[in-house]
């Protein structure tokens, strides 16, 4: 087994992540405000923009054990495909607001449902593949202060572009598209490494439910549960609480990864003090305030504070500064080739049930109900990931 150069690979991913801070964390808020133009119903359009987030999540869990085994072709060129599959998905969105054809619900709703499916397609491609390529990398961290909090900025600007900028939201897809053209480029000269995928289809599947991997599994999903929380759900709450405003929304989260990133190395002194690390009791504490602490929030400072609590106290090392990192590493470490598929697997169930229960929940409810639901839940399954990784830990060594 070879090694990578970091510096490729670091290039490629602060590319990628760019990308990622651009399109992703505005996609989703987009295609609720345009399901939300058609329908003029709260409730439908937040159903209809989980169901899609579920739809993208979906085809990533069919798609990944295939593209697990496509490490054979080379864990540099699936890098390229997984990137090139974003510059298309956003290609999606741009080409909507860009053109003049957003006012007719059939070519929006085609538009935008490309942009989901090739999402998954993208995430089924790229995080296999990756985590691959980053346990090969050696470890090389640089300008982490600058790199973290460009990525920071990220939410401010595009509020701000969004609000000022004439075409302003297909601006900001198309430089995502870019961008990510731009990661795929990157690692055009990275040397080639070819991985064997040991499990066909049936046996990856097989994997998943077996009951050696069980435990494993259900932290994934635990995972897979906040992790929609807070990519998906979280947000748009305080989208809606900002009065849908993108030039608010940006600042309080950008305020909220800078104050969170600068802040969180005191936090974790104190943690540290209070041997926090030697007791999962008091982590799992700590991961279900972090997610209680929200439902308190209802004006931009209490949206700021409990964003701010949660990335400072509650995000493990190594993680970076954007909101998007999450997901990737919420087992707090690496699994490769099959077990990553596995994980990857096991995030999108969790997934794909927190965006039913949204959906149902914003249907037959208020949408206020829907989102206190799904906090109380993201709040235990915090707390149930915590604990069950902890005890698992201990029967492994």
């Amino acid at each position: 087994m070879g090694t990578l150069g970091p510096n490729a690979l670091a290039v490629h991913r602060y590319l990628f992540r760019l990308a990622l801070a651009t399109g992703n964390f505005f996609g989703w808020i987009v295609v609720f405000r345009v399901f939300y133009f058609f329908s003029a119903d709260i409730s439908a359009a937040l159903a209809g923009t989980a169901l899609l987030y579920a739809i993208a999540q979906g085809i990533a869990f069919i798609l990944t054990p295939l593209t697990g085994a496509a490490l054979r072709i080379g864990v540099r060129r699936a890098l390229i495909l997984g990137s090139l599959a974003a510059c298309i998905s956003f290609a999606f969105l741009a080409q909507f607001f860009l053109s003049r054809i957003s006012a007719n619900p059939d070519v929006a709703f085609t538009l935008i449902a490309g942009f989901a499916i090739v999402s998954g397609i993208q995430r089924a491609l790229y995080f296999v593949p990756y985590a691959t390529a980053a346990a090969l990398t050696e470890s090389r961290a640089g300008h982490v202060l600058l790199r973290e909090l460009s990525l920071a900025l990220i939410p401010l600007i595009g509020g701000y572009v969004i609000t000022f900028v004439p075409g302003g939201v297909g601006l900001l897809f198309a430089f995502a598209g870019a961008v990510s053209l731009a990661a795929a480029i990157a690692v055009i000269e990275m040397p080639e490494i070819h991985e064997r995928f040991e499990w066909r289809y049936g046996e990856t599947l097989r994997a998943l439910f077996a009951r050696s991997h069980r435990g494993a599994l259900y932290v994934a999903v635990f995972d897979g549960l906040q992790g929609t929380a807070l990519l998906l759900i979280w947000p748009l709450s305080a989208f809606i609480i900002l009065g849908q405003s993108f030039l608010a929304f940006g600042f309080v989260m950008a305020a909220t990864f800078i104050v969170a990133f600068i802040g969180r190395f005191g936090v974790r002194r104190i943690l540290r003090m209070m041997r926090a690390e030697k007791s999962p009791y008091i982590l799992a504490t700590v991961a279900f305030s972090s997610w209680i602490f929200r439902l308190s929030a209802g004006t931009p400072v209490q949206i700021l504070v409990a964003d701010v609590y949660y990335h400072a106290a509650a995000q493990p090392r190594g993680r970076g500064v954007d909101v998007h990192a999450f997901d990737q590493w919420a087992d707090n470490g690496h699994y490769v080739d099959e077990y990553t598929a596995l994980k990857e697997m096991g995030l999108a169930l969790g997934r794909i049930l927190m965006c039913g229960i949204f959906a149902a929940l914003a249907l037959i409810s208020a949408p206020v109900i829907a989102f206190i639901g799904c906090i109380l839940i993201a709040a235990v399954a915090a707390a149930a990931s915590v604990l069950l990784s902890h005890r698992l830990m201990r029967q492994a060594f």
